[in-house]
């Protein structure tokens, strides 16, 4: 009889996650029009003024407007025009470059305490697995199991004395 109600309800509960109601249907909002506001241009483009031209002072000597641009002519080769030597240095030092700047970082993300990790002490983690080994062994009772109570409730205290000293 368990398993038919079981079987039952699983059917309805698919039956009713099925339903057109639940379904996606993505397309709905790729309308043009009824989501996006259409904008037309009512005025002519702002032009573009070459930031080259503009000049700002504060003298009143007249301003002499520079027409023609001499462009820099580059000197660099691409990787594929230099010689294997020169390939291998600058691989080298790009290869010193992203480990200096790794160790720089590594050094601004290390944490220099156990409190900025939010991590437990390592002592006071050991001193609460003795106490804990401690605490069952004694619950459990028996000779043997008091005797391995003890020293490991004894070990529990040292590590947690060690850890409040430091502390």
């Amino acid at each position: 009889m368990k398993k038919i109600t079981y079987l039952l309800t699983a059917l309805v509960l698919l039956a009713a996650c099925s339903g057109p109601k639940y379904t996606a249907s993505f397309n709905s909002y790729d309308t043009p029009g009824r989501y996006h506001a259409v904008v037309t241009p009512t005025e002519a483009p702002v032009a573009v003024i070459d930031p080259a031209t503009l000049v700002a002072s504060v003298s009143e000597a007249p301003l002499e407007i520079k027409t023609e641009e001499t462009k820099p002519v580059e000197v660099r080769k691409t990787y594929v025009q230099m010689t294997k030597t020169e390939r291998r240095a600058l691989r080298n030092h790009i290869k010193t470059e992203i480990k200096s700047t790794v160790k720089e970082h590594k050094a601004k993300l290390a944490p220099s305490s156990t409190q900025e990790t939010n991590a437990m002490d390592k002592d006071l983690m050991l001193a609460s697995i003795f106490g804990a080994v401690g605490v069952v062994a004694l619950i459990i009772g028996g000779d043997v199991f008091w005797v391995i109570g003890g020293i490991s409730m004894l070990i529990g205290v040292v590590f947690f004395v060690k850890w409040i000293v430091r502390q």
